[in-house]
Order: C-alpha cells, then sequence, then structure tokens
C-alpha cells in the first residue's frame, strides 16, 4: 500500500511485466498442454516447486519447467484452472464489486463537475488512484491472490539413477580417493591443529611409518610437524589442518576493546552514526531497492525456494512497450492533478504547491523517457572515460528527479487533508441524480 501511495506507475509497470510474460507463455503452451493464463501466473508467482528424493529442490521458473519437459526429466504439471482458482483468496465476485465501486466513484466525480458543485483536492486524488487500479485489475485479473502453498513437481526417478550412476562414474575414474567419513565433533585443543586420517590402513605394496604418539602434557597436544595448506597427501599419510599457527598459552576469549586512541565524544559520534545506519539508512535502502525491483527483478537471487515480491520472468522483447506504458500512465497520473488547477485552496501558497508538485509528477516522467534514451546511447561511446563520465552526470540527474518526483508527490498527499479545513459551501451539497434520468 506504501508503494501505490508514493508511485503508484511502478506498481502498474510491475503488473504488466508480469501480465505479458504469462501472455506469452499462455501462447506458446497453451495448445499443447491446455495452460489458460491462470496456470501462467500461477507459475510466475512460484506455484511450482522441483523435488528431488523427496526434498525441495528450487522454485520452477519458466525456463526451467520448459527445459526439463523438453528432457523427460520431469512430467508437465497436470493441475487444473479450478484447482489453482481453489487456492485463491479471491474469485470474479470480489473483483466485479471493487471495480463496480470505483465505477460509481467516478460517475459521482463527473456529475459533480457537470452539475458546477465543487470537487474537493481529496476526491481528485481519489480519482487518479481510482483510474490506476483499474488498470492493475486488468492486467491482474486472472492473477491467484495470496496462495501460500505450493504444487510440488517430482524429478523422475530414472533421472534420479542415472543422476547417481554419473556421479559415482565420475568419482570411479578419478584419481582422487574420496574422504571418508569423519565424526561431527572434533577436539581442539594445544594450538588448535586438528589431525584426520585418511587412511589408516596401509596399501600393499607399498611401507609406511607410524605417526607419531601424540605426548600429553597438561592441556597441551605436541602435534605432528606443520604442513602447508595446499599440500594434498595421498596413501597412510595425515593431512594437518592448521588453523592457528600461533600456539595457544591460554584461553583466547573475543572480546571487544575500545580503541584508547578514540576519546568519549568519539565513541559517541560513531555509537550514533551507527544506530542511524540501522533505523534511517538500512530501511531507507531496503524501501527505495523495490522500485528497482519493480522495473528488473528477473531472478530469484539467492533464495532458490521463494520467488521475491517483484519479480518477474525475462521478457525482452517487450520491454520497450512496457517502458512505453509505464510513461503514459505516470503522465495520465499527473495530468488528473491538474483537473484542480482553479479549485479552492485555502491559502494562496497551498494554491501554488499543488500547480507545481502536480506539473512535476506529469512532467518529470518526460524527462526520464529522455534521459534513458540518451543513457542508451552512452553505451555506444567508444571512449571508455568519457562514457563513464556521461553515465554519472545521467545518473545525477536522475536521482535528482527521483527526489523531487518524491517531494511533489508527498506533497499532493498532503495538501488534500490540509483542505478539508475549510471546504467551499458547495462541497457538501449532493447532485440531483434524477435530472439525468429521461422523463416526460
Amino acid at each position: 500500500m506504501g508503494y501505490v501511495l508514493l508511485a503508484p506507475e511502478f506498481v502498474i509497470l510491475w503488473a504488466a511485466r508480469q501480465h505479458h510474460a504469462a501472455r506469452n507463455f499462455t501462447k506458446k503452451h497453451q495448445v499443447n498442454t491446455g495452460w489458460t493464463r491462470v496456470h501462467a501466473f500461477f507459475l510466475i508467482m512460484g506455484g511450482f516447486t522441483l523435488h528431488e528424493g523427496g526434498k525441495a529442490v528450487r522454485v520452477l521458473e519458466v525456463k526451467d519447467l520448459e527445459e526439463l519437459s523438453e528432457a523427460g526429466k520431469i512430467e508437465w504439471p497436470t493441475i487444473t484452472k479450478e484447482e489453482i482458482a481453489d487456492r485463491s483468496k479471491g474469485d470474479y465476485l470480489s473483483k466485479t464489486i471493487v471495480l463496480a465501486q470505483t465505477t460509481w466513484f467516478i460517475i459521482q466525480c463527473i456529475a459533480r463537475g457537470a452539475y458546477g458543485l465543487a470537487v474537493t483536492e481529496l476526491e481528485v486524488v481519489t480519482l487518479a488512484f481510482a483510474t490506476l487500479t483499474g488498470v492493475i485489475y486488468y492486467f491482474w485479473w486472472d492473477k491467484p491472490l495470496d496462495v501460500r502453498c505450493s504444487v510440488p513437481v517430482q524429478l523422475l526417478p530414472g533421472q534420479l539413477r542415472k543422476n547417481k550412476e554419473g556421479i559415482e562414474k565420475k568419482n570411479t575414474g578419478s584419481h582422487i580417493t574420496p574422504f571418508p567419513e569423519v565424526s561431527d565433533h572434533a577436539i581442539l585443543e594445544g594450538d588448535g591443529k586438528v589431525v584426520l586420517n585418511l587412511n589408516p590402513t596401509p596399501i600393499q605394496g607399498e611401507t609406511s611409518t607410524p605417526d607419531p604418539p601424540l605426548t600429553s602434557t597438561g592441556s597441551h597436544i605436541i602435534s605432528p610437524p606443520e604442513v602447508p595448506d595446499q599440500e594434498i597427501l595421498e596413501g597412510d599419510k595425515n593431512v594437518v589442518v592448521n588453523p592457528n599457527p600461533l600456539p595457544l598459552t591460554s584461553i583466547q576469549v573475543d572480546t571487544f576493546t575500545p580503541d584508547p586512541a578514540l576519546n568519549r565524544m568519539q565513541r559517541f559520534q560513531a555509537k550514533l552514526f551507527g544506530l542511524g545506519y540501522v533505523f534511517v539508512v538500512f530501511p531507507l535502502e531496503r524501501f527505495l531497492r523495490a522500485f528497482q525491483d519493480m522495473m528488473m527483478c528477473k531472478t530469484l537471487r539467492d533464495n532458490p525456494l521463494c520467488v521475491p515480491t517483484f519479480y518477474s520472468p525475462p521478457n525482452e522483447k517487450d520491454d520497450n512497450f512496457l517502458q512505453f506504458i509505464w510513461y503514459c500512465v505516470s503522465i495520465i497520473f499527473g495530468a488528473i492533478h491538474c483537473i484542480a488547477w482553479s479549485f479552492h485552496f485555502t491559502t494562496l501558497q497551498e494554491r501554488w504547491i499543488w500547480r507545481i508538485s502536480a506539473i512535476l509528477v506529469s512532467g518529470l516522467p518526460i524527462s526520464t523517457a529522455a534521459l534513458s534514451g540518451l543513457y542508451a546511447l552512452s553505451v555506444k561511446v567508444k571512449n571508455t572515460a568519457t562514457m563513464e563520465l556521461y553515465q554519472r552526470f545521467i545518473n545525477c540527474i536522475m536521482g535528482a528527479i527521483c527526489f523531487f518526483y518524491i517531494i511533489a508527490r508527498m506533497a499532493l498527499l498532503v495538501l488534500p487533508f490540509m483542505a478539508l479545513r475549510a471546504l467551499a459551501p458547495s462541497a457538501y451539497a449532493q447532485p440531483d441524480w434524477i435530472s439525468f434520468l429521461p422523463h416526460m
């Protein structure tokens, strides 16, 4: 909800990316599999998880499902549209009611303007969001809502056997002897060395010298000579892992000791900056990173078992068209706020703040489109230093545009509530709906 209030255009771009990806996938596989757009949306949401040997491996993406199915490693899921709808928390009735309420609100605003009654700034802002709500519902009409459990897709048993045979064959043909099982609990004493005997039984035809016994003196252990970390020993030789080459004369405990060179004021400033990063910089960075994800999140990142919130499959051939939709929606969203250009405001300053903010919200997307074109041209510059300088300049301008856009959006959200303290008298009047009906 916070992202929709601050930048609904980005949410529409995210919805458009998922819509076009689902539409392209349906066109490609509907004839052979009978899948609908609901199945495609369910796949994009992370509705199918690959299982191997009873354990979840990763979420199936579009490319994973296509490649594994073509290779015969999995069977194409046979879940029906009704089964997916049973998992969804929304249906066509609830969506229709929301659209009906939104349409009725838009009709009321038009009727008040036709009668010459005052339309408040809050109604204008709501009208802008209502218009974008219709666009979002169009893109996500077939998308299931709030599905919590995925459908497991098992890797075929034959593929499990082939994988195991391939691993065993690879290990057999290799000259490296696999490591034997070692106890999970390792005892570190003395200087912290761990001695692992990889092959305690001597190989036939070879002679081996037994390891010298470990002599215990108090709580210390006299270990064999050190061996470099990168040396590989075979046969019955020992591998010595020495994580701490310096002998320990006493128990070492990691404790934080403040630098004596720092005075009290410097330590206070360090703690203050740390708290500022934890409570201000880090949350703000995470919040703003979502806008970038809405535009270009195409991978599962570091968690293969979870789909990112603003994920959408790669869809390179429609990127230019989706950006065009994004720019058009942004301009229309800002232009709707310009309807209140001559509305009643409590003070002259509030009126001009509204006008400037409306111009910025509707005009900055045009500047962003122009800068995006210049950024694409900068890639073709042959001189690397000139290209980097040019791109840094564009990034600085883009940062300034984003800053002013956020300030303008905040102003357009605060001013409507401030205007409620002194509304025009006609704002309390209701239109005569009977006059709109044909009568004798």
